[in-house]
């Protein structure tokens, strides 16, 4: 019975809250167009507005918030904050303890303004209007918080003032990001007042954030330029003179974005909001003021004046980009003088300081000495990789010309190659090879971006002469086998001690004990009847004769297997997680065991166009792999197992869901029942029963 009567009563209060919004409404809407009903304020109101570009009913609290800032009819300031998008505005979030949007809280955490539902644009002004005069007719610490701001001329200029060793294809540039903040608190109270200031920088029209409905917001909070405590004595003042600049502040990045410097605010729109915040009342608002920074002085003319000696030409009038590129190049190792006037709006001239740079000299690039192989040295194979040290001292771009050819003790060799980039050259390329038994001569000459050049010295080095190749070794079926299946293939391994060297092989094999030639080949395997199959229970004899390139012979040994019955290996066991997420990458673990212990790989189908082939392994031996997959869904893992002689167990399989996430909302009904709770004498005194 109980709980029936707590849940009539949340539903008819739910009810009575909507419509007691809705007359307050029209009753408080004449205090919003007319006169105040309290003209007597104590202090500047400060609003702070949390939202998300993603949330629908931000717009009225937002579009709420503009209409009385703009009637003019309180002294009144508001700061947004896109949490969302912006990290310092988050942090700002964490400390009021706002738990979702849209929210505006007042003074500082004194009264929070939050509307159920959407809502509208009217409900909003009437409760934001209610919040103003309350918070204009409270107590506060008799603070008087001043501002003054300077919109500084050109900074961060680059070349920087006295900087040496600057290209001679430097471009000038410069920005407009800068301001001088002074900002006085005087405590007029006669006692020490314990506050915290915040100044912060906000755009009066966001550059960068719109709200769900395309409309920028307002006063949108960049970052702060002072935000500390301070301990003011009585009767006295707190100064502080602070030069901020956008192009030294971020947005502190995220997990989704990438930090956004504030380099593309502007004078005409910002403004700068100090508040003087109670310490000992919960960090309640006492005072607020606000700078616009400038009215009508964008868009900015530049002036740009450079040259070798004063007084310095005028070479860009009235400008709109903030650069200067130089015609050519500059002279090497000379000293420059620049100095940008700015021009606003309102044909102000802010004039600039002068500034000076020094252009570096240029050396040529460094001899190039020999990496591999080393000049004189011997026993060099012959499928080498020149290599050779280069560089250049000033950090140039450089290329090389390569020259290569056999040794002539009169002449340079030929020029082979010019204007790479790499340090390293192969002067066999498309699968050729050096000689055996040859010396040959290189040269290496560096150039740098500007035509200096250094050359090194002929080099030479000898190749190694020819070797017979290794016997073939590693037989596959191994010698003496027995129960090789009757579609297996036969492989072997083959090398010689010349790096390079190409090889060939005769293959000999049948039922003979003197096996016949078959053929010479490049592979290393070969199978004896293509499609078809080799007699069951049957002796087989093989050898294979290695060939290099120069025609030397290393006959192989003699192998035989038997072929025979080949037993299947053990069906797979899958071992991993049944249900996991999109894009999270999860392991699995697969075993199968082989009745003759040959080795085994298997051949994995994870369900969603993805294929995998292992290696060889030992059998008995555990294989982990991992997976993810980027979609939500079920998806059936499939396997086998497949032994030396292509014999492939039967399917095993593997389930594992991919679940669809669940999505959240802006406040949950938790949020709503401790609301009316804490409003609701009657509904609390209604829970008491037994």
């Amino acid at each position: 019975m109980k709980e029936k009567v707590i849940c009539i009563l949340i539903c008819l209060l739910l009810t009575l809250s909507f419509f007691g919004t809705i007359s307050s409404a029209i009753i408080q809407k004449k205090s919003i167009d007319s006169e105040p009903i309290n003209p007597d304020y104590s202090h500047n109101i400060l609003g702070e507005f949390f939202t998300m570009t993603t949330c629908i009913p931000c717009r009225f609290a937002h579009q709420g918030l503009k209409e009385i800032y703009a009637g003019n009819y309180h002294p009144f300031y508001y700061i947004t904050y896109v949490y969302d998008k912006n990290n310092n505005s988050k942090m700002r979030k964490s400390e009021l303890q706002i738990a979702g949007s849209p929210t505006i809280k007042m003074d500082g955490g004194y009264d929070t303004i939050i509307v159920f539902g959407n809502g509208s644009t009217e409900i909003w002004k009437t409760k934001i209007n209610e919040s103003i005069l309350d918070c204009g007719s409270r107590n506060v610490k008799d603070i008087d918080l001043s501002l003054n701001v300077e919109w500084l001329g050109a900074v961060n200029n680059h070349p920087e003032d006295g900087e040496t060793t600057v290209p001679i294809e430097k471009v000038l540039n410069w920005t407009v990001t800068e301001m001088k903040i002074d900002v006085e608190a005087k405590n007029n109270e006669a006692s020490e007042y314990n506050g915290h200031i915040h100044v912060q920088i906000t755009e009066v029209e966001s550059s960068l954030w719109n709200d769900k409905f395309d409309n920028p917001y307002t006063f949108e909070f960049k970052e702060y330029a002072f935000n500390d405590d301070v301990t003011i004595s009585a009767g006295d003042s707190w100064t502080e003179t602070i030069y901020w600049d956008g192009m030294d502040y971020d947005d502190k990045g995220g997990s989704d974005w990438e930090p956004h410097i504030f380099d593309y605010i502007t004078q005409g729109n910002t403004m700068v909001i100090a508040a003087a915040m109670n310490k000992d009342q919960n960090k309640w608002v006492d005072e607020t003021a606000g700078f616009l920074t400038g009215e009508n002085t964008d868009p900015k003319k530049f002036d740009v004046y450079f040259g070798k000696s004063y007084p310095l030409p005028r070479v860009i009038n009235n400008g709109s980009v903030m650069k200067y590129d130089p015609p050519g190049n500059l002279d090497w190792e000379t000293t420059y003088y620049w100095r940008i006037d700015i021009w606003n709006n309102l044909d102000e001239l802010e004039p600039g300081i002068n500034w000076s740079f020094t252009t570096r000299g240029n050396a040529p690039p460094n001899i190039p000495t020999p990496k591999n192989p080393f000049n004189g040295t011997d026993e060099i194979p012959i499928d080498i990789i020149l290599e050779w040290f280069g560089g250049d001292p000033d950090g140039d771009e450089t290329t090389y010309d390569v020259y290569f050819g056999e040794f002539d003790p009169f002449n340079d060799p030929p020029l082979v190659a010019s204007d790479i980039t790499k340090t390293s050259y192969d002067p066999t390329p498309l699968g050729q090879t050096l000689n055996f038994s040859t010396k040959y001569a290189w040269k290496i000459v560096a150039w740098d971006y500007y035509g200096l050049n250094s050359s090194g010295e002929k080099w030479n080095f000898l190749t190694q002469p020819n070797r017979p190749p290794y016997p073939a070794h590693d037989p596959i079926p191994p010698d003496g086998a027995k129960n090789v299946s009757v579609n297996a293939s036969i492989y072997w391994n083959g090398s010689d001690p010349n790096s390079g060297d190409k090889l060939t092989y005769d293959v000999y094999f049948g039922p003979n004990p003197d096996p016949p030639f078959i053929r010479n080949q490049d592979e290393n395997y070969y199978d004896p009847y293509d499609e078809g199959d080799m007699p069951l229970f049957e002796d087989f004899y093989w050898r294979i004769d290695t060939h290099d390139m120069m025609g030397e012979v290393t006959p192989g040994p003699d192998w035989t297997f038997a072929t025979g019955l080949n037993p299947k290996p053990t069906p797979p066991n899958i071992d991993g997680p049944t249900k996991g997420k999109k894009q999270i990458s999860y392991n699995f673990t697969f075993v199968s065991t082989d009745p003759d212990n040959q080795k085994i790989r298997y051949h994995v189908d994870w369900d969603d166009g993805n294929i995998t082939i292992t290696d060889f392994y030992e059998s008995g031996e555990i294989v982990t792999l991992n997976h993810s997959w980027e979609n939500n869904d079920k998806y059936i893992i499939e396997t086998r197992a497949e032994d030396w002689y292509k014999e492939k167990s039967n399917l095993s399989t593997h389930e594992i869901k991919i679940p669809r996430a669940r999505t959240s909302i802006y406040f949950s009904f938790l949020e709503i029942f401790k609301h009316i709770l804490n409003t609701s004498p009657i509904f609390r005194y209604l829970l008491r029963l037994n």
